[in-house]
């Protein structure tokens, strides 16, 4: 099974969701991990107080941040967004992920809040208990996959995805026409 986790700028939660459970993974055969942003910010690192707690968590981190793009939307098997924003986004820009498209906590069935809480341009303190909130979902997502797992991920029946709201096909079409300004700036 190919997960991509997904953020904003693929700068802070979303390497901290891949790294974390990648590690948890790591020996399995079964499942690959990446994570990418709604968006690349030219010039935008991963952010230091991510990679400073991803080191305590004993994890060196040291990719690029890349932005969603066509081939790692065929290349996954599930998207899991950090927030319902960020589910929106990405299925606006491409409607055919609708059916493998979560936010982590929505698909491990974590109903209190379905969004992870965003640490950008905030303290190492506020960045770890980001990696806290990571980690206990991304142990939910490694416990249910593990349950799959024994079965087979072929069989893997994915939950019923929450309804979009009513403004998505407003949002396609603020999409679309960005990228024609931005096509014909160029």
């Amino acid at each position: 099974m190919r997960i991509l986790f997904v953020c904003t700028g693929n700068t802070c939660r979303s390497p901290m969701a891949e790294a974390l459970f990648e590690t948890k993974v790591r020996e399995s055969d079964v499942i690959e991990v990446q994570s990418a942003g709604i968006h690349k910010f030219k010039g935008f690192p991963v952010s230091p107080h991510a990679i400073t707690v991803l080191a305590e968590y004993g994890i060196k981190y040291d990719r690029a941040p890349q932005e969603i793009n066509p081939e790692l939307i065929e290349w996954a098997d599930l998207v899991l967004t950090m927030t319902k924003f960020h589910k929106y986004i990405a299925i606006a820009l491409f409607p055919e992920i609708f059916n493998k498209t979560f936010t982590l906590k929505e698909f491990v069935g974590n109903q209190n809040s379905l969004n992870i809480s965003d640490p950008v341009g905030k303290s190492l303190s506020t960045y770890r208990q980001c990696a806290q909130e990571i980690d206990s979902a991304i142990n939910l997502l490694q416990h249910k996959l593990q349950i799959v797992s024994e079965t087979s991920f072929s069989s893997f029946i994915f939950p019923t995805p929450q309804p979009l709201p009513p403004a998505i096909s407003l949002l396609r079409w603020l999409i679309r026409l960005a990228r024609l300004r931005n096509n014909t700036r160029h």
